[in-house]
């Protein structure tokens, strides 16, 4: 009798590590997470320890394994998402420089804003689908030339957190193409690293990895951890995504009539597309996942992040746990915001303005509110964002019939209503809110083949109400109304500091 197989998916996002192994339907066996810590400093540092990263994931993958070999279950293939735009210099013998930094670092926004004001800056994004910000590889090695030049000229590569894990496993260096798409310097026309992205930057195309297909597999890995166990010995590899595109991916099955918004610790909505798309206003990204397959939508920074600084913050020591969130959640449930308002751009903000200069705000306290109703406000908020970008960035010649979303917020009932009535559009919730994570695995089991997947199952519909609707639009241009009086889409000063 044949023994049963599982999928295992790895997925390395910016606060969280996790590693679940799935049967072929989607059904979790085994599952285990690990907070990243993050090194915040005042200069707008976001950053990581690499190496601590690497060691988490091979210690969760170990557990995953032998979770599994005790039901009988033998892991057939592993799959990797990632994070995109993390970046960490390396020597001559691939140790690292410095720390990686992630998408949450703002250290390199005076560089970007420099880019951004130039034609060259509005070609490149045209080349790169990757809108010039921050965040992106291109502006952080920009940074590091100006501020730190001894790491800068002893610097033999430049790679994100998952190649690093990638190398260590089978000693390549090769990143997969929607990895590659984040950087700034992946030309979407050619499929290849862009010249003139390079010489802007003072790098050569030696100094970053072969660009490889996400369907990559490969076997035999390096890690003596992994010594007499499966993972070691003929378990196949596959090299995978990123986390945005393979949570697309799963949810949508990439149907042009389909939207995805997710929120994790940042937020983003997604739609697929057959070719590169870009817009004149640069707001929107463009990400391959395979050749004829893109993924186009727009990024907050402020998802869950905002209320996870609120309760660690703001609210601690009352409140300090996810049970003590997913307390206040329920509360918020019952109580109106009324004139309390959260503008939730606590870092910064990327979509629909990038602006990095952005700052939350709440307004309209009074003695009578208490922590759930600044909960309430912060969900507000958070959904009024994302529906602003939504109605920035979508493509206004295609008709979608519904949205798929996922995330934890999304597992309230109330907040997902509230989301299907300001969209005005029907709500799937999705089965299961870890979508990079089964996005990885399946896109490995199914070796990446965009069209042989059928999407989830999802929990439940919420269907919009049209009274609800026209009220929450209210609501919705008072919001938009703040954020104008607020200057939030405003630009920075030219020579504003971090």
């Amino acid at each position: 009798m044949n023994q049963q197989t599982c999928v295992m998916g790895v997925d390395i996002g910016t606060t969280r590590l996790k590693v679940s192994a799935f049967l072929g339907d989607g059904t979790t066996i085994a599952a285990r997470t690990h907070d990243i810590a993050m090194e915040y400093s005042e200069s707008g540092g976001a950053a990581q320890d690499i190496d601590a990263i690497y060691d988490a994931a091979v210690a969760l993958m170990l557990s995953v394994v032998r979770e599994a070999e005790t039901q009988r279950i033998r892991v057939g293939v592993v799959g990797i998402s990632a994070a995109m735009h993390s970046l960490v210099p390396l020597a001559a013998d691939n140790t690292p420089l410095s720390l990686a930094m992630t998408w949450l670092d703002r250290r390199a926004t005076d560089e970007a804003r420099q880019l951004q004001s130039t034609d060259f800056g509005q070609q490149l994004y045209l080349r790169t689908g990757v809108p010039v910000h921050a965040m992106t590889p291109l502006s952080k090695i920009k940074w590091l030339a100006a501020q730190h030049p001894q790491i800068f000229s002893r610097a033999a590569r430049f790679v994100s957190i998952k190649e690093y894990l990638w190398y260590r496993w089978f000693h390549a260096w090769e990143v997969d193409v929607s990895m590659a798409g984040a950087t700034g310097f992946f030309n979407l026309a050619r499929h290849d690293w862009d010249a003139q992205a390079l010489a802007y930057a003072g790098i050569h195309s030696s100094q970053l990895s072969r660009i490889v297909d996400t369907r990559l597999v490969r076997q035999g890995t390096m890690e003596p951890r992994f010594q007499n166990t499966p993972l070691e010995r003929d378990i196949p590899f596959c090299v995978g995504s990123t986390d945005g595109l393979l949570a697309t991916w799963v949810a949508t099955a990439l149907k042009p009539d389909v939207a995805g918004l997710s929120v994790g610790t940042s937020l983003a909505v997604r739609w697929y597309s057959p070719e590169p798309a870009v817009d004149s206003d640069t707001r929107v990204f463009c990400y391959p996942l395979s050749r004829g397959s893109y993924v186009v939508g727009a990024p907050s920074n402020n998802g869950g992040i905002v209320l996870d600084w609120m309760l660690h913050h703001l609210f601690s020591p009352a409140a300090a746990g996810e049970e003590d969130l997913q307390r206040l959640l329920r509360l918020a449930r019952d109580v109106n915001a009324d004139r309390l308002f959260c503008v939730p751009y606590i870092s910064g903000e990327r979509a629909p303005f990038w602006n990095d200069q952005a700052s939350m705000s709440l307004v309209g306290l009074t003695l009578r509110h208490r922590r759930r109703h600044i909960v309430r406000a912060t969900v507000e908020g958070i959904l009024f964002n994302a529906y602003w970008i939504w109605s920035l960035t979508r493509p206004t010649h295609r008709t979608f019939s519904h949205i798929v979303v996922s995330g934890r917020l999304f597992s309230f009932p109330w907040i997902a209503q509230i989301c299907a009535d300001l969209f005005g559009l029907p709500l799937e919730v999705s089965e299961d809110n870890d979508q990079a994570t089964l996005g990885a695995a399946l896109w490995a089991a199914n070796a990446g083949e965009p069209t042989s997947f059928s999407p989830i199952p999802t929990v439940k519909t919420m269907m919009p109400h049209q009274d609800a609707h026209t009220i929450w639009m209210k609501k919705y241009a008072e919001y938009r109304q703040l954020c104008q009086q607020l200057k939030v889409e405003a630009a920075p000063p030219e020579n504003g500091s971090l």
